[in-house]
């Protein structure tokens, strides 16, 4: 069986602003903070090239959700056949993880 070749990694502008908002909250506690932070939501992210089936099935149709381990960030992408698109990076207790019921 062949290997899936290694997607390629595209931001959206909103996951791009997602990302920056996120560096400028934790850089008022430090730029070594916001550099952890931010680091370990790039790795999350690259991880997705190669696994992009990490995440589970998103809440919205056609997304995938992926949650950072060490920080409360859910990574909001999407998979096509050569490419990864991250739509969003979000906190995890925006109200848009709040399922209705």
């Amino acid at each position: 069986m062949a290997e899936n070749p290694r997607r390629r990694l595209e931001w959206s502008a909103r996951a791009g602003a997602d990302l920056a908002d996120i560096d400028a909250w934790y850089a008022q506690f430090g730029a070594t903070t916001a550099g952890r932070v931010v680091s370990s939501i790039l790795t999350a992210t690259k991880s997705l090239q190669d696994h992009p089936f990490l995440g589970t099935e998103g809440i919205k149709s056609g997304t995938r959700h992926m949650v950072v381990s060490e920080y409360p960030y859910t990574i909001v992408y999407r998979v096509a056949v050569s490419r990864v698109r991250v739509v969003r990076v979000l906190h995890q207790r925006r109200a848009y993880f709040q399922r209705v019921r």
